[in-house]
């Protein structure tokens, strides 16, 4: 759910750490979700053609700075481990409230109010999170997503995998 009504800070295309307390055996344990560096990033990624470094914006906005996320798989792997609830079922939530919508909230108009040129310049994400005429969602504007329920869907069926491989790995 988070990854619906907080995107710009968290959810399954980022990662994630988690603390598992098992109070049987009264033992805590560690995961690592974190993000790692795609497979063809080379120690120059972040300087420019003369050598010098990036600044942070040049760097870190765009595809550049984007890591392979690592939250699914780690959610997955503890799930496989201690997980109780069919996999499937722990997304149901999530895919009907990207269906049916949900009120923005403050910080989330917000965010969008203050990214609102770049939303602009990505038509995927001007159809999500501005209006027909350009502006930013206000605060209680009911937001719906149907791709994001479509692929929560399709990992609720086909595991982290579906997220990593085929379609929405290539979008």
């Amino acid at each position: 759910v988070l990854t619906l009504v907080e995107p710009h800070a968290s959810g399954i295309g980022g990662g994630a750490l988690m603390l598992h307390w098992d109070a049987a055996a009264r033992r805590l344990s560690a995961w690592d979700g974190r993000e790692v560096a795609p497979a063809a990033a080379t120690p120059d990624l972040f300087l420019r053609p003369d050598g010098t470094p990036m600044g942070f914006h040049e760097a870190a906005v765009g595809g550049r700075a984007v890591g392979v996320p690592g939250a699914l798989r780690m959610l997955e792997a503890a799930h496989r481990e201690h997980g109780r609830l069919p996999w499937a079922r722990l997304f149901a939530p999530a895919v009907a409230l990207a269906e049916e919508g949900f009120a923005v909230s403050p910080r989330l108009a917000a965010v969008i109010a203050n990214e609102a040129e770049r939303l602009g310049r990505d038509p995927a994400a001007r159809a999500i999170y501005l209006l027909p005429d350009g502006s930013p969602l206000p605060v209680g504007h009911r937001l719906r997503s149907p791709a994001l329920a479509a692929t929560l869907r399709a990992v609720a069926e086909g595991g982290a995998d579906a997220l990593h491989r085929g379609p929405v790995a290539a979008a």
